[in-house]
């Protein structure tokens, strides 16, 4: 071993003469960090052995392992790309991509690693589950980066990047940490939560997209918003009965609400709601209603509205499907039923009893006992569902409620339902579960509230707007529509 270390440290140099250096005396060179990686004044870009002596005992073995240790830390590192999730579904064609390595296909379980490119065709998409228990799907027909995932460190961040396409997003610990860390950039936004828990849809909007906005601006289904919040005081709430698993969303400004809604409001609290027909319905503190059916200009399908009162109160205006159909309205209240025939009213009921009264127009109470009208100006009390309604003018001093009468709103149904398309280009977000913020290119910034689609254009313009379908099987992309009805591509269990 002695004889083979010292022929390895022990290589002829013939003597050399470099401009501006002295003429090198011949010997055997001593291989050393100094002597490889020093430079002297005026040589060449080539390092410069500097140890040139005349013969020395050979290395040690120790020496020897010395040196090699000190070239291999000197040497460029290059570490494993780290991994920060899995595939846990997967339909279709699909792949992932290093900088610079060949593409990787997409199978159940293959692991994701910093700084993959996702890319996914027609008709396929890729659920990726990340190790904070943020998942991602990313949508047919797109590209999706991951720029930076650190989940482990003090800093916990996340840096994705939407190039095409759509992607629905479920956020774990980085953003319950800080929900702003959590980032999906577009060519025309940034996007991240603003609660520690969000569902959203991200999509960059393609032609097709454009296109099929516009044909259905303006189309109204089952799952169309049935009503929306003009006015509210203290705490509401909201719950759809039609859901599996629906949880209670609070209700602002603006809040839509659906077909099959439960609606509860707490002491000291009202929401004013105004239907696209004009209809406008104040809910009452400690009070609950159902939305049991509201069709309107859907098409097969007859104009009617359905409301239930279950305990509380509430002040109703007809809008212009019961001035156009008397029988198209009711209100069911666990006494009797109320039918309008254009009309203004208040109604109270405890479960037991009702006491109701017209302020504008004519209504009726329907039950065991009959039908009887309660004409303007007149109030009523019934004792029970078998019980014939005792019906007298309304005394000059009778108290009012106290949340408002529902005519003294202005709201236009119009402006208030206003269909909003995006353009191509434009970036979409759509908050099922909490609130997102999205800020333009240009630092405007807005906050997408549950339940709401926000914008951006090309232009850095940010608007934001109530979604006009159910957060359920409405996934705001028109890249596929075979995707959208997957079950398996549903935020659900994502």
């Amino acid at each position: 071993m002695t004889a083979h270390l010292s022929s390895f440290n022990k290589t002829p140099i013939p003597a050399q003469s470099t401009a501006g250096s002295a003429v090198a005396e011949p010997g055997w060179r001593t291989l050393g960090f100094a002597g490889v990686f020093r430079r002297g004044q005026g040589q060449s870009s080539r390092a410069t052995l500097l140890n040139w002596s005349k013969p020395r005992q050979p290395l040690s073995l120790a020496g020897y392992g010395l040196w090699l240790c000190l070239l291999i830390l000197t040497l460029p590192a290059y570490a494993e790309p780290q991994v920060v999730g899995h595939i846990s579904f997967v339909k279709g064609s699909n792949a992932a991509q290093q900088p610079g390595a060949a593409p990787r296909i997409l199978g159940k379980d293959t692991e994701i690693f910093q700084g993959d490119n996702i890319q996914t065709t027609e008709r396929s998409f890729v659920i990726v589950e990340f190790i904070d228990g943020a998942k991602v799907t990313v949508r047919p027909n797109s590209n999706f980066s991951i720029d930076h995932y650190d989940s482990q460190s003090a800093n916990k961040a996340a840096q994705l990047v939407l190039h095409q396409g759509g992607v629905n997003t479920s956020t774990g610990d980085i953003a319950k940490a800080n929900p702003e860390s959590f980032q999906i950039k577009t060519p025309t936004s940034t996007v991240k939560p603003t609660t520690e828990k969000a569902e959203y849809t991200v999509n960059i909007c393609d032609k097709e997209c454009a296109e099929k906005a516009k044909q259905a601006a303006g189309t109204r289904t089952e799952q169309s918003v049935a009503a929306r919040v003009v006015d509210i005081k203290g705490e509401v709430s909201a719950i759809n009965r039609a859901e599996k698993d629906a949880k209670e969303r609070p209700l602002s400004l603006g809040a839509p609400l659906y077909n099959s809604d439960s609606i509860h409001s707490e002491k000291d609290s009202y929401a004013l709601l105004v239907f696209p027909d004009g209809e406008k319905i104040t809910l009452q503190a400690d009070s609950d209603m159902d939305i049991k059916q509201y069709d309107y200009k859907v098409s097969g399908k007859k104009d009617r509205i359905l409301l239930r009162l279950t305990t509380g109160g509430l002040r109703a205006l007809t809008g212009s499907i019961g001035k156009n159909d008397h029988s198209a309205f009711a209100l069911d209240t666990p006494v009797a039923t109320i039918g309008i025939r254009g009309t203004g009213t208040d109604s109270y009921t405890d479960g037991s009893s009702l006491n109701h009264s017209t302020w504008q127009g004519t209504s009726f109470l329907q039950n065991e006992a009959g039908e009887f009208d309660v004409p303007e100006g007149s109030s009523s009390t019934t004792t029970g569902s078998d019980q014939i309604p005792r019906i007298y003018p309304t005394p000059q001093n009778a108290p009012q409620p106290p949340a408002p009468r529902p005519d003294t709103n202005k709201s236009d149904p119009k402006k208030v339902f206003e269909s909003k398309t995006p353009s191509e280009g434009d970036t979409s977000v759509k908050a099922a579960r909490g609130n997102t913020a999205v800020e333009n290119n240009n630092g405007g910034k807005a906050t997408v509230k549950e339940g709401e689609t926000g914008s951006t254009n090309q232009d850095g313009q940010t608007t934001t707007f109530q979604s006009d379908e159910a957060s359920s099987g409405n996934t705001s992309s028109g890249n596929s529509g075979v995707f959208d009805n997957d079950p398996g591509n549903s935020l659900e269990g994502c």
